[in-house]
C-alpha cells in the first residue's frame, strides 16, 4: 500500500472565494495570485479550473508564467516582481504577460528591448520599504512608460506593511500618501489591495485588487479561521495511522522526550513528518481530528511521522488505518500555524512534493 499522506484541494472552493473577493470589492477587477504553486496548493490545476473565470493571474516570476502558459492557460499573467533580467521583456511580450516596474533599470531594459507590453504596474513604495520608488519617481516613470509607445496602459500600485492589523494606522498613511501620487500623476488606475485590505479596508474604487491567501480560504489576520470570514478553505492535509501502542503513566515519546504521559492511554503514529511540510516546531496539544473525533499531538515531529492521542478520555480504540486530519475542516489550518509559531502562509506554501495531490470538483 502506497504511504497514505493525501493533500484534497477542493477546487470549486478557491473559485468560490475569488467570486467572494470580487463582491467584496465590486468596482474592481480581480488578480488570482498562484505564486509560490499557488500557496502550496498546486499553481497548475488551480489556474486550470480558474482560467475561464479570473481577469488575470498574478505570479512572482517569470518562471511561474510560463509554467502556466505551459499548461493551457490563457487569462492574462502579471509579474508581481517584475523582470530580473532585461532579455525577460521579450518573453513578456511572447506570451502575453503584464509586469510590474520598480526600477529605473528594469525601464531600461524594456526600452533597450521595444518590447510591447499590455499593462504595466508601477510599483509605489508607500512605507514598506521592500520595492517601489518614491511620488517623484514614480511619476517619472509612468510618463516615460506613456511617451515609449510600448506600452497600452500603465497603472500605479503599492503594497501595505500592515493590512492585517485592524489597529494600526499605517494603512491609512500609505494610502493617503498613494492617493497624493495618484493626484499628482493625473489619470491613473491603482492596485492596493491584499487579502486583508480587500476583506476590511476602504480602497481606491476601480482599477485591480490582489487577493492572494484568501483565496485559499484561509485567514490573512491573526487569531481568525478563515471560515469565519466567509471564506471556503481549499485543502485538506490528511493521512493513515501506521501504529498504535498503549503508554503507561510516565512514559516518554519521540526525539527529545518532549510529550510524557500523566497516565495511560494509547498513543498512534501517523505517516506524515516535515518532509512533507508538516511544521516541525508546532508543539504537543495542536489539533487532529482522528475518524471525527479530536485528538492532539503528543511529542516532537520527525521527518516522516508524527505520534497522536486522542483529547481528554475516549472510549473509542485508535486502530490501524484510521484516517487523520492534520488541517482541514474542523481543524483550521490558521490553528495549527498557531502551534507551530507561524502563520497559515507558511505552511501551506511549506508542502514538499511527497504528499498525494487529489482534485475535488463538482464540474
Amino acid at each position: 500500500m502506497a504511504r497514505p499522506l493525501v493533500a484534497s484541494i477542493d477546487l470549486d472552493a478557491i473559485l468560490y472565494n475569488y467570486q467572494f473577493a470580487k463582491k467584496l470589492q465590486p468596482s474592481c477587477k480581480a488578480f488570482a495570485v498562484v505564486k509560490s504553486n499557488a500557496y502550496g496548493h498546486g499553481a497548475v490545476p488551480v489556474a486550470q479550473h480558474l482560467d475561464k473565470e479570473v481577469d488575470a493571474f498574478a505570479v512572482a516570476a517569470i518562471e511561474e508564467a510560463i509554467e502556466l502558459r505551459e499548461a493551457g492557460i490563457e487569462s492574462p499573467i502579471m509579474l508581481l516582481e517584475g523582470v530580473f533580467e532585461s532579455s525577460e521583456w521579450l518573453l513578456c511580450e511572447e506570451h502575453g504577460f503584464w509586469a510590474a516596474l520598480e526600477n529605473e533599470q528594469q525601464l531600461a531594459g524594456l526600452l533597450d528591448s521595444q518590447a510591447k507590453i499590455g499593462k504595466i504596474f508601477v510599483k509605489l513604495d508607500s512605507g514598506m520599504h521592500r520595492l517601489g520608488v518614491d511620488k517623484a519617481t514614480a511619476k517619472e516613470l509612468v510618463m516615460q512608460l506613456r511617451r515609449s509607445g510600448l506600452v497600452n496602459e500603465v497603472l500605479l500600485m503599492t503594497h501595505f506593511s500592515c493590512a492585517d492589523d485592524l489597529s494600526d494606522l499605517t494603512t491609512m498613511e500609505q494610502l493617503a500618501y498613494f492617493e497624493s501620487a495618484r493626484r499628482d500623476i493625473g489619470d491613473i488606475e491603482a492596485s492596493v489591495a491584499n487579502s486583508a485590505a480587500i476583506m476590511k479596508w476602504s480602497v481606491p474604487e476601480g482599477g485591480w485588487i490582489r487577493p492572494g491567501i484568501m483565496l485559499y480560504g484561509i485567514s490573512p489576520f491573526a487569531g481568525i479561521a478563515g471560515a469565519q470570514l466567509g471564506l471556503k478553505p481549499a485543502m485538506t492535509l490528511s493521512s493513515k495511522i501506521i501504529s498504535v501502542r498503549d503508554l503507561e503513566e510516565g512514559d516518554q515519546v519521540g526525539y527529545g522526550r518532549t510529550y510524557q504521559a500523566t497516565k495511560a492511554h494509547q498513543l498512534a503514529t501517523v505517516a506524515v513528518g516535515y518532509g512533507d511540510g508538516y511544521p516541525r516546531l508546532t508543539k504537543n496539544g495542536a489539533p487532529v481530528m482522528i475518524s471525527g473525533k479530536a485528538g492532539q499531538l503528543a511529542g516532537r515531529v520527525s521527518m516522516d511521522m508524527i505520534t497522536i492521542r486522542f483529547v481528554g478520555d475516549s472510549d473509542m480504540a485508535m486502530a490501524l488505518g484510521q484516517e487523520v486530519v492534520l488541517w482541514g475542516g474542523d481543524v483550521p489550518v490558521e490553528e495549527v500555524a498557531d502551534y507551530a509559531g507561524t502563520i497559515g502562509y507558511e505552511v501551506v506554501t511549506r508542502m514538499t512534493s511527497r504528499p498525494k495531490y487529489r482534485y475535488l470538483t463538482s464540474q
